[in-house]
């Protein structure tokens, strides 16, 4: 088990492979295990490092604010601690969310950039009433409400979402209704791509019923070196429902170095 002191709590990661760094953040209410089946396929050919981020899986909610900002502080922290300077950074759904708040605070240290089934949107007012309730009952009942209304739109595939769904539903509630309320209140983002020095991959699967299709388009188009790739019969979870795919998509884009 690996843990690193990061700003008020410990951090659980895992580190495989060797070479280029691969930083990658799970979604809201996952850990950082979503990534094995990618990671098991490239280790090889890459160094990737797959946090558990605050109040998610292994890592305790700590101290601080709880915002996204704080979570992108924490990923420098991380890198501080493996001594890297820089890295690509790829980030799922909410870990899109604190990736985007990374390049706003910690630009330098990016390689890459890559956003999986996420957007730069802020959420519209009835969006961000609807999560902050959803905070609430989370705390009231447990990490099984977020489980029953996201876990149903995750994939085509209805079996997968038994097995997401339970995953979410072990999320301590306190870590997913605090990252619920920081996703409420995120500002948007997008204006930052169009200074983005580095290569941007923002990713979807054409069968998302989360992140939309014109978000996806919108954040490609606003980067200087922006890619959008598509991806047939994928739903919000491309890590499993496609890892080959996405993996070779992370690792064959020519980064900044």
């Amino acid at each position: 088990m690996m843990n690193a002191p990061i700003n008020g709590t410990d951090m659980h990661y895992e580190d495989a492979g060797s070479g280029m760094p691969l930083l990658l953040l799970h979604g809201l209410g996952l850990n950082c295990t979503i990534w094995n089946p990618l990671v098991s396929l490239f280790a090889g050919q890459a160094r990737f490092i797959t946090p558990d981020l605050r109040g998610h899986g292994q890592t305790a909610l700590g101290s601080g604010d709880g915002t996204l900002e704080q979570f992108a502080d924490d990923l420098a922290a991380l890198c501080d601690f493996l001594k890297l300077d820089r890295v690509v950074l790829a980030g799922h759904s909410m870990g899109g969310y604190i990736a985007l708040a990374f390049l706003e605070r910690h630009p330098e240290r990016l390689s890459g950039l890559a956003v999986v089934a996420t957007n730069a949107r802020a959420d519209s007012a009835e969006k961000r009433r609807e999560r902050l309730d959803e905070a609430t009952q989370v705390l009231a009942q447990g990490s099984q409400v977020t489980a029953k209304s996201l876990g149903p739109k995750l994939s085509p595939d209805a079996q997968a979402n038994v097995r997401y769904a339970a995953m979410i539903a072990e999320c301590p509630p306190e870590g997913l209704a605090n990252v619920q309320r920081a996703i409420a209140l995120r500002p948007a983002r997008l204006g930052l791509l169009s200074e983005l020095a580095v290569p941007l991959l923002v990713i979807r699967g054409e069968k998302d019923a989360i992140a939309p299709a014109e978000a996806a388009a919108e954040m490609a188009e606003a980067a200087p070196q922006g890619c959008l790739v598509s991806l047939p019969e994928v739903g919000h979870m491309p890590m499993l429902e496609a890892p080959l795919t996405l993996g070779a998509l992370l690792l064959t884009l020519k980064w900044k170095r």
